[in-house]
């Protein structure tokens, strides 16, 4: 044999068959892995399955949520029924107390009717029920704004006309024509008033001081 030539070697029939048994025996090795580790996920899925006794407790939630969801709405529709049951009786106690003063001027319009030349006790009757007219009002926080010779607050004030005065170095109220009032801190009604303003001299005479 000469060098540089490799020797082929030649398998005999045993070797073959037994080379053929060893890969049939891997095959099958490896087919029962690939079984074994696919039981475990079968296994799994099965046990993802709801029982009778899961299904019979999502329903019981399932109505429990249901019944909640229905309550909630019911509660909804009573407050809301109440809310607007308050804002339509929300006068009913100043009105209450305006009831006896009503009834004090129905006493003072007969009174006048038959004592017609008895002109001091119709206004002495007149008198008391304005009294009990500011007395239920300052009850429920309804009080009048300070108008008169106060300095002139377009908040509270409504100038209804101004008339020339040098006495008041800013505009001030002269007169209350109609009374104002505030419940708490809100203007019902601003007093309207007169406000003061300078003269012509009173204005040239600014002008030339300054």
């Amino acid at each position: 044999m000469s060098k540089g030539k490799k020797k082929i070697v030649i398998p005999s029939e045993d070797e073959v068959a037994q080379f053929g048994g060893e890969a049939e025996g891997a095959a099958a090795d490896a087919e029962a892995t690939s079984t074994s580790s696919d039981q475990p996920a079968s296994a799994a899925d099965e046990g993802t399955k709801a029982t009778p006794p899961q299904l019979a407790e999502l329903e019981e939630w399932k109505e429990k949520c249901l019944r909640a969801k229905a309550e909630l709405l019911n509660y909804q529709k009573r407050t809301q029924k109440e809310h607007q049951e308050a804002l339509r009786y929300a006068h009913a106690s100043l009105v209450r107390a305006l009831l006896p003063i009503l009834d004090d001027l129905e006493r003072v319009v007969a009174s006048g009717l038959e004592h017609q030349d008895n002109a001091e006790s119709i206004l002495d009757g007149v008198k008391m029920t304005l009294g009990n007219c500011k007395k239920v009002l300052g009850e429920h926080q309804v009080v009048p704004i300070e108008a008169q010779g106060q300095a002139f607050d377009p908040q509270i004030h409504e100038a209804m006309m101004q008339q020339p005065s040098d006495d008041y170095p800013v505009p001030t109220v002269l007169q209350e024509l109609v009374k104002g009032y505030k419940l708490h801190e809100r203007v019902l009604r601003p007093a309207r008033v007169i406000v003061s303003r300078p003269s012509e001299t009173g204005e040239a005479q600014a002008d030339s001081n300054a």
